[in-house]
């Protein structure tokens, strides 16, 4: 029967190739499998002091890791080194263990070693025991044939010395800027120096929770705030020391101090297993509503998939992303009683996040929600301190007071302030979502009151039928003027304090819709049917009427209320000019054709008044003329 034929220098480049798809993973595989050999020797020698070199040949194409570790004997090379898949983690990390000594599930040699086939033509090791009296040369090709060769003991120091010769399209890992950065990313905190071509250490050694520092509160921060701003690009607004007994972890998070603009991916660590990198710019393993926030974690108990690119969502993983998220929750509830200013300054660089993660994620928005700031005319505040500043209702309820488009600050503070009361300014993103969740938390002693929807009493006094029926016709001819100019309005006399606001517009969400539909009609390569669509929409908002409160306690309306007959065309200016001054109060986008139209209209205003004012002047004494 004809059998399979397998290519095996194909098949062992094909196997490194899919364990290892990032080509610089061979340099932790290295350096992780020397620091395991200076473990192993340390445990009989414990004075032993390790050390680890990597040298770069440009000439040959060649580069060498080099350690002063336990090296290994012919028996070693024939069980770990030349079989395919074997990892040396069985006795000898049983043995590391018994003497409580930490190293990675993968061990000496074995699928480490494979990993430089990514990137090698040729592999060779030197290795030799302390004590021993020869040095072992082993050399690969990719191939099943090896060559094993015993040299005198002077070849080779006790420890062992692997040295790779790269591909020709591998010989960039010979630019000593880019092996800095490998070593950083992976292996900064494995506890022995690396030197590079003789000079460093190149790594950091030891981290912030390494150091003695690191149970005093004070020095803890301080330590882990400069660690942090040195190890990534942005300083840390809130730094989160990490210190888990179970899973055992050790590491630092960190809200960054720039802006985090909205997004799915989630918060980002670089993920370390007993000192060694096994994940740079993880986002799985922080809870989803944590996004605004990155750091470094060291956790041993958790367990590295084969390629150690990432770990095994196993009972310990989900435990210590619950401890995680507990942490981080914790540390922020700390800064807003803490450090308020720090907090509010955090919570406004990174709103988009750090509510929209609050409206998503109901468990994370319980814990904050009472804490979070808006913004009111008395400031930032929180609902509970707003809620204190408002005045009850008989029934024992408190309004709550908001309106949603973040432009009409200048009327809506204003009828607030003259009433003695608070509006939030919901405008920005998940503001009223957070404030109708809170509403809903606490039906019984809080009401909501959306200043731009409604035609509250309790600030716009209706009319008595005399006084509404001398309203009317100012009203009707207010309307009938601004349909002539394509604008629908729903125009209603009332009175409301301050007296010298005269009109107020109540068209926030409309004319935040509108808007929207206007910047989608206005992107480029809008497909037709929806470029259609949009159109449509925008069409039916402006055909909604906007409402134009009339403040009869103000002295222009109520002149213009007294007007025998409104409709007359010389008022026309007036009731568009209302009109336009209400629309720049509430800062409500003009369109290209109503600056025209305003413009036009103020131009004769002024004109008409220059007139006006001309003939009421006496004559000049020299010229006869005004």
């Amino acid at each position: 029967m004809p059998k399979m034929r397998a290519s095996f220098q194909g098949l062992i480049r094909l196997l490194a190739q899919s364990l290892y798809p990032e080509p610089d993973v061979f340099i932790r595989e290295l350096l992780q499998n020397a620091h395991d050999s200076i473990q192993l020797r340390r445990v009989h020698e414990p004075e032993s002091v390790g050390e680890i070199r990597i040298d770069a040949d440009e000439r040959a194409h060649t580069l060498s890791f080099s350690d002063n570790g336990g090296g290994m004997d012919r028996r070693d090379i024939e069980e770990f080194l030349s079989v395919i898949g074997g990892t040396g983690t069985g006795s000898r990390a049983r043995e590391l263990a018994s003497h409580d000594v930490a190293v990675a599930t993968i061990g000496q040699f074995g699928i480490g070693l494979l990993s430089a086939f990514v990137v090698a033509e040729r592999i060779e090791v030197y290795t030799r025991k302390p004590h021993a009296i020869q040095t072992w040369r082993w050399v690969n090709h990719g191939g099943e044939d090896y060559e094993l060769e015993e040299l005198a003991a002077d070849a080779q120091p006790p420890g062992t010395r692997v040295m790779i010769t790269l591909a020709a399209n591998q010989t960039a890992f010979l630019d000593g800027r880019l092996i800095r950065q490998v070593v950083r990313r992976y292996a900064d905190f494995l506890p022995f120096p690396i030197l590079l071509n003789g000079f460093g250490p190149i790594n950091a050694v030891n981290a912030p929770w390494h150091e003695p520092d690191w149970h005093d509160p004070r020095k803890r921060e301080r330590s882990l705030s400069t660690f942090l701003s040195q190890r990534y690009a942005d300083p840390p607004l809130l730094a989160i020391p990490i210190d888990l007994p179970q899973p055992r972890t050790l590491g630092g998070l960190f809200v960054p101090a720039r802006y985090a603009p909205g997004g799915p991916a989630g918060g980002t660590v670089d993920l370390f297993q007993a000192r060694m990198c096994i994940r740079a710019n993880d986002t799985d393993l922080l809870p989803e509503w944590a996004r605004f926030v990155r750091g470094v974690l060291d956790c041993p108990d958790l367990q590295p998939t084969a390629a150690r690119d990432n770990v095994v969502r196993d009972a310990a993983y989900h435990a210590l992303r619950e401890a995680l998220g507990k942490s981080i929750m914790a540390a922020l509830l700390d800064l807003a009683v803490r450090d308020r200013p720090r907090f509010l300054h955090l919570c406004d660089w990174h709103h988009d996040a750090i509510k929209g993660m609050a409206a998503r994620h109901a468990e994370f928005g319980a814990a904050v929600l009472d804490h979070l700031p808006f913004e009111t005319n008395q400031g930032q505040l929180t609902l509970p301190d707003y809620l204190s500043r408002q005045p009850a209702t008989t029934e024992g309820k408190r309004s709550l007071y908001f309106f949603t488009h973040e432009a009409d600050t200048n009327q809506f503070y204003r009828l607030c302030q003259a009433r003695g009361l608070l509006a939030v300014n919901a405008g920005r993103p998940f503001d009223e979502t957070l404030l109708r969740r809170y509403a809903n938390q606490y039906p019984e002693t809080v009401q909501l009151k959306p200043l731009d929807r409604v035609d509250d009493p309790a600030f716009y006094e209706r009319l008595d039928a005399t006084e509404q029926a001398t309203y009317t016709r100012l009203e009707r001819a207010l309307e009938r003027t601004l349909v002539e100019r394509d604008v629908q309005v729903r125009a209603r006399a009332s009175r409301f304090q301050p007296e010298n606001l005269s009109v107020v517009l109540l068209a926030g969400q409309r004319v935040t819709a509108f808007d929207e539909m206007e910047r989608v009609l206005e992107k480029p390569f809008l497909l037709e049917g929806l470029a259609e669509l949009a159109g449509d929409v925008r069409d039916r908002l402006r055909s909604q009427p906007l409402t134009l409160l009339l403040n009869v306690d103000h002295p222009l309306v109520q002149r213009l209320g007294k007007l025998p007959d409104p409709d007359d065309p010389r008022y026309r200016p007036l009731l568009v000019g209302l009109y336009h001054g209400a629309l720049l109060n509430a800062q409500h986008r003009l369109t290209p054709a109503a600056a025209r139209r305003f413009h036009a209209d103020l131009q004769a205003l002024l004109l008409d008044h220059l007139e006006l004012w001309l003939r009421q002047e006496p004559p000049s004494p020299t010229t006869g003329r005004p």
